[in-house]
């Protein structure tokens, strides 16, 4: 599995968007060490219901298959349960798509015992409406001879426990959440700033420059799992850096909603750094994405955000009229970013170099003492 893919995308008017979210999926399978033969794009107004792509398009996406062994199709959306049979009926390969590829590689990720109890609950709230296709799937794979369907008894019996599985790590979880309350009430006197952003725009790298520390660093996409919380002291006031997971566009409602610590440790913060990578091709896109975010989903209008330009040393000849062309914002007094009428004020650096890392310190001192 995710050994040979394809990837399949449709689009109605903006193709270049669609192309860059299929350019994400082959990033993410970078983690799994998968080949990616070719991506396809359909134009369509809406997905179709029962084969997502036109049942035409199967038939060029069924050429590919065969042409270059494929083990897996991709779907750069959420796939029905429908959808996933009838294509599989046509293919005869895996399916897979957005929502399963990422919960794949955060099975792979998690590393603590949390992050793994939150990866298993979101698997299981996945699973449990395919259940009946994952019983059915497993009987191709044996052939289908002399075997008979597992019939609705043992189907209910598998939805049962799976959703007692679901009730005890959702018990277990609210026991660690309460504990992880507890502890960030012992922080309650100290200054905690987040840094946020799109997966892979280089928080945590900003974090080892900032603390000298040596945290996992690595150019693939959700490095980051756990909220972690750092201790640096500047001028000798201590402020405390909390590495929050990675967001993506099109990442799985319930797996937001597994992963609630980050997101409450950005919503407990005194400021926020919004980090943003300033050479991505697409750099309005995630800007509006994590700003809209955090103002409207979080409600976090009150809350001191910042953003911190990133990688500008691979922007050649820069100048802010390069920010103001490639998001369609003003900039005023090159100081600050005008957004929905809310002036953001922002900091641009790379975080290889030392001096910038310095004035991003002294920046985060005087934002937060207000000097």
């Amino acid at each position: 599995m995710y050994n040979n893919n394809i990837l399949i995308g449709i689009y109605n008017n903006n193709k270049d968007q669609a192309i860059e979210y299929l350019n994400e999926l082959e990033n993410l399978l970078l983690i799994f060490k998968g080949k990616v033969y070719k991506k396809l794009l359909q134009k369509r107004f809406k997905k179709n219901n029962l084969t997502f792509v036109g049942k035409g398009y199967l038939e060029k996406i069924l050429i590919y298959v065969k042409k270059y062994s494929i083990d897996t199709v991709i779907f750069d959306d959420e796939l029905t349960l429908s959808q996933i049979k009838n294509i599989e009926k046509k293919i005869k390969c895996y399916i897979s798509d957005r929502t399963k590829l990422i919960l794949d590689i955060f099975s792979y990720r998690a590393k603590t015992s949390y992050a793994k109890m939150q990866v298993k609950l979101a698997n299981y709230e996945y699973l449990l409406p395919r259940l009946k296709h994952m019983w059915d799937h497993l009987e191709r794979q044996k052939g289908g001879i002399g075997l008979r369907g597992p019939g609705e008894k043992e189907i209910e019996t598998d939805r049962r426990l799976i959703r007692n599985k679901i009730k005890k790590l959702k018990d277990k979880l609210k026991k660690v959440n309460n504990q992880i309350l507890i502890q960030r009430k012992k922080r309650i006197n100290n200054v905690i700033i987040s840094l946020v952003g799109y997966t892979n725009v280089g928080k945590t790298t900003i974090i080892n420059k900032l603390t000298k520390k040596k945290l996992l660093t690595e150019n693939k996409y959700f490095t980051t799992l756990d909220a972690k919380v750092n201790k640096i002291y500047i001028n000798n006031k201590k402020i405390l850096l909390v590495d929050t997971i990675g967001f993506l566009r099109k990442i799985p409602t319930k797996l937001i909603e597994s992963f609630k610590s980050s997101i409450i440790e950005i919503e407990n913060s005194n400021i926020i750094l919004h980090i943003i990578d300033i050479s991505s091709k697409f750099i309005k896109e995630k800007f509006i994405y994590i700003t809209n975010f955090l103002l409207n989903e979080l409600k976090l209008y009150n809350k001191k955000i910042f953003v911190v330009f990133n990688k500008i040393d691979k922007i050649k000849n820069f100048n802010y009229f390069f920010i103001e062309n490639k998001i369609k914002i003003k900039i005023l007094n090159n100081k600050y970013i005008i957004y929905n009428n809310k002036k953001i004020e922002f900091i641009i650096i790379s975080s290889k170099n030392k001096n910038d890392i310095k004035e991003l310190k002294n920046f985060i001192y005087n934002r937060v003492y207000n000097i």
